[in-house]
C-alpha cells in the first residue's frame, strides 16, 4: 500500500481518509494519527468520491512533498537519472522505481516533465517516490550544466547513437539522460551531452519503451560498478 510506503519513509501526512469497511485501511489509522495527521473514516462511496480512481485501496491521503533541490545531492551520489520532457505517469513512475532500486542518488524531473507526485505517478512507482531523493520541474540545460561542475559524466539514451550503452564507461559519476516518449532527446540538449548511446535491437524492433530503455541503462552501469569492484585472481 503506497500510504505504508510512505509513512515508512518518513513522509509527513496532513489529511487521511480511509474507508470504516476495510481493515488493511483501518491498520493504518492509528499510525497515521501518531505522525500528526488529521484521520477521518470515512464509507467506500465518499473515498471514491475524493480519489482520482474507481477503486482506491480504502485509504487516501494529503501529503506534504518531500523538498530536494540538486545542490541536496550529497557527495557520496554518483549515479543520477534525469528525466527531459517525459510526460507519461507510467513510464516515469517505473523510472523512479528502476532508480531507487539501481542505488541511483536521486532522479531529476525537468520542466515539461509529467509530475512526480501526481496519483498516477505515485502508483506506478509502487510507493518508490519516497524512498528516493527526487527534483522537479528542473531547468533542464542549467541542471546539466550543474551536474558537470559536480564531476559527473552526462549520458544520453538515443535510439541511433553509434556507440551502444555497453561499451560506454559508466563506472564513474554518471547522470543518465532520457528523453520524451515521443520525440527523444531535444536536438540542443544532445550536442551538450558527454555521450551518447543506443541499446542493440534485432532489425524487426524498431525502438524500446522509455522506461525499459532506462532501466537498461541503470543497471548497466550497477553491472559495471559490480565488477570493477570485484576480486580479481
Amino acid at each position: 500500500m503506497v500510504v505504508r510506503e510512505a509513512l515508512e519513509a518518513g513522509v509527513q501526512m496532513i489529511d487521511v481518509f480511509v474507508a470504516a469497511e476495510d481493515r488493511d485501511a483501518m491498520a493504518l489509522k492509528e499510525d497515521c494519527q501518531e505522525r500528526g495527521a488529521a484521520v477521518l473514516e470515512v464509507g467506500e462511496n465518499v473515498l471514491r468520491a475524493v480519489a482520482d480512481t474507481a477503486t482506491p485501496q480504502g485509504v487516501v491521503a494529503v501529503a506534504e512533498i518531500p523538498p530536494f533541490e540538486l545542490t541536496d545531492l550529497p557527495p557520496a551520489a554518483d549515479l543520477v537519472l534525469v528525466l527531459a520532457e517525459v510526460r507519461d505517469p507510467g513510464n516515469a513512475g517505473t523510472l523512479v522505481r528502476s532508480a531507487a532500486a539501481a542505488g541511483a542518488g536521486c532522479v531529476i524531473f525537468s520542466e515539461g516533465s509529467v509530475d512526480p507526485f501526481g496519483p498516477k505517478t505515485v502508483r506506478a512507482s509502487s510507493g518508490a517516490v519516497f524512498k528516493i531523493p527526487i527534483a522537479r520541474s528542473a531547468p533542464l540545460g542549467a541542471t546539466l550544466l550543474r551536474l558537470k561542475e559536480q564531476g559527473f559524466t552526462t549520458v544520453g539514451a538515443e535510439g541511433h547513437a553509434a556507440k551502444v550503452v555497453y561499451d560506454v564507461d559508466l563506472r564513474g559519476r554518471s547522470a543518465l539522460v532520457l528523453g520524451n516518449e515521443a520525440h527523444g532527446l531535444p536536438r540542443e540538449v544532445s550536442a551538450s551531452l558527454d555521450d551518447l548511446a543506443s541499446i542493440p535491437l534485432e532489425p524487426a524492433v524498431e525502438s524500446l519503451n522509455v522506461a525499459t530503455a532506462g532501466s537498461i541503462f541503470l543497471f548497466e552501469a550497477v553491472r559495471q560498478r559490480r565488477l570493477s569492484s570485484a576480486p580479481h585472481g
